[in-house]
């Protein structure tokens, strides 16, 4: 009798071990075949369908970090673009608590951030994009890339004083090298430059200009004392002394005078440069036999992502790059204007 019992007591016992595992395996087996089925509407861009089942999933693995990110790339594949409806920037925010989750749990995880930030570009949500990079710095005070895009994102939101305020900042955390004081001078010819064809802010008052015109030189200026042969600083200096002439001392025939004899010195210094650095380029090109790349290839996105865990689809997207809207490179572009508002004669 007492035999009996006991075996019938282990018996009882053992009923929820077998049942919860019974339902464990169950669970996962549903989970997998309900990736397998949303990886499948995935590669057919059918993501109004492939989303739901992966959150489904996610509800029956809600450790899963691979599912997770997999449901944040598609509900960002599902949104389009300058679709405003509510509907569809909730897929945004979708997306962006996703990758919140992830940072709360490690929050100094850069690739986690990053992949935040792009998901408020893709949207072109500047002010989110802003306010979780100016919380991402109070971990990252020193992060010259962050700090590039922040002045970046002011731009774009229109607070151009704010824009070069971050811009300053870039150069004290990177004081050897030109780029954000070049970035600064670029962008003031911008904001001051002003003809019938372009004009950035036709309502500037002739001082405010002129004070812009004054931190641009001066930014230059200093670009130019970290690298003497930054071509773009001489090119920009050249642009910016045909502006401080045309709306500072255009009542003052000397310093007018002034002003353009020192644009064309700056416009010959840059054609200089660029005569040497053809020469140096073509010499090596002679010794080694093939050309010497000038700079090294734009970086398009991130690395691509490890491979996922087992049972776990890959969305990570492969056909197009995340969105490239971060800080503009500080030495790229080529002036569009010259003196007298034409194409920039420097070579």
């Amino acid at each position: 009798m007492r035999t009996w019992t006991v075996s019938r007591l282990v018996t009882v016992l053992l009923i929820p071990v077998v049942f919860g595992t019974g339902c464990r395996l169950a669970q996962e087996l549903r989970a997998r075949q309900l990736m397998r089925d949303a990886k499948e509407l995935y590669e057919k861009e059918d993501f109004e369908k492939a989303c739901p089942l992966l959150e489904r999933a996610l509800e029956l693995r809600p450790q899963d970090v691979r599912l997770k990110r997999s449901l944040a790339y598609c509900y960002m594949a599902w949104f389009r673009p300058l679709d405003t409806s509510p509907e569809n920037q909730q897929l945004v925010d979708k997306a962006a608590a996703i990758w919140k989750e992830m940072l709360a749990d490690d929050p100094d995880n850069g690739e986690l951030f990053r992949e935040l930030v792009k998901t408020y570009l893709l949207a072109d949500r500047y002010e989110d994009a802003l306010t979780v990079s100016l919380e991402y710095l109070q971990r990252h005070p020193d992060d010259a890339e962050i700090i590039q895009n922040v002045a970046y994102y002011y731009s774009k939101l229109g607070d151009f004083d704010k824009m070069l305020e971050w811009y300053q900042r870039w150069a004290e955390v990177e004081p050897t090298t030109p780029d954000p004081w070049y970035a600064i001078g670029s962008s003031v010819w911008n904001k001051v430059y002003c003809e019938r064809l372009k004009c950035d802010d036709p309502t500037l008052p002739a001082e405010e200009r002129g004070r812009y015109i004054d931190i641009g030189m001066q930014a230059l200026a200093k670009a130019i004392e970290i690298d003497p042969k930054h071509v773009q600083s001489y090119i920009y200096m050249n642009l910016l002394y045909r502006e401080k002439a045309k709306w500072v001392d255009k009542s003052d025939p000397e310093k007018f005078a002034e002003d353009m004899q020192m644009a064309e010195q700056y416009r010959q210094k840059a054609i200089q440069l660029i005569a040497e650095q053809k020469k140096k380029q073509q010499q090596e090109q002679n010794t080694d036999g093939q050309a010497v790349p000038t700079h090294e290839p734009a970086h398009s996105g991130p690395a691509s992502s490890p491979n996922p865990q087992e049972g776990t689809p890959d969305m990570t997207p492969q056909s197009s790059a995340p969105p490239q809207e971060s800080a503009p490179p500080a030495s790229s572009s080529e002036p569009p204007a010259s003196r007298d508002g034409g194409e920039a004669h420097v070579n």
